[in-house]
Order: C-alpha cells, then sequence, then structure tokens
C-alpha cells in the first residue's frame, strides 16, 4: 500500500536482500494512492519479479547436479487441495551470483 501512495520504498532495495542488489531494477511505485494503483504495482512488481529470475538464471553455471525430491502427503479424512507438502532440494556449487 505503500508503494501506491508516493512512497518508494522496498525492503530488497534498502537491505540489499540476498543478491537482489546484484541486478539492474527499480522499485515499483505510483502517486495515486487508490485501488487502481495498488493494482499497478502487483502487476509491475510480478513483472519484475520475472525480469529478475530470468536475469538470475542466466547466471546459473552449468554442470553436474545432483536433485532429490521429498514429496509428504498428510492421510487426512477430508483431505483438501491444498493438504499436501511437496519439497525439491537441489544440492549443487556454485558461487552466489
Amino acid at each position: 500500500m505503500l508503494r501506491a501512495s508516493r512512497i518508494e520504498w522496498d525492503l530488497h532495495k534498502i537491505d540489499h536482500y540476498e543478491s537482489y542488489n546484484e541486478f539492474d531494477w527499480q522499485v515499483q511505485w505510483k502517486r495515486e494512492g487508490d485501488s487502481l494503483a495498488r493494482y499497478l504495482v502487483r502487476i509491475g512488481e510480478m513483472t519484475k519479479s520475472i525480469k529478475i529470475i530470468q536475469w538470475a538464471l542466466e547466471g546459473i553455471l552449468g554442470g553436474p547436479y545432483k536433485n532429490f525430491e521429498i514429496r509428504c502427503f498428510d492421510r487426512l479424512k477430508d483431505p483438501e487441495w491444498n493438504d499436501f507438502e511437496y519439497r525439491f532440494i537441489s544440492e549443487k556449487t556454485l558461487s552466489n551470483f
């Protein structure tokens, strides 16, 4: 809500969270402060996130790797669609972007 109300602030930019400072991106913000501005900020964030993911994937080194899959299913009487846990674990040595 802040970024839709003229405040150009993002924790990823301020604290240099993980390797976000390695990529060239701008904080998504609007001036209006209404629902449309909040929506447009979210759309801009998703678009920029896709771009950051693409930049990060370009920086991953190639080579051999090991993949481990772990699936845990809860056995409940009335399971819902979200009643399972899925994890993908990758083991690889590579430099931090």
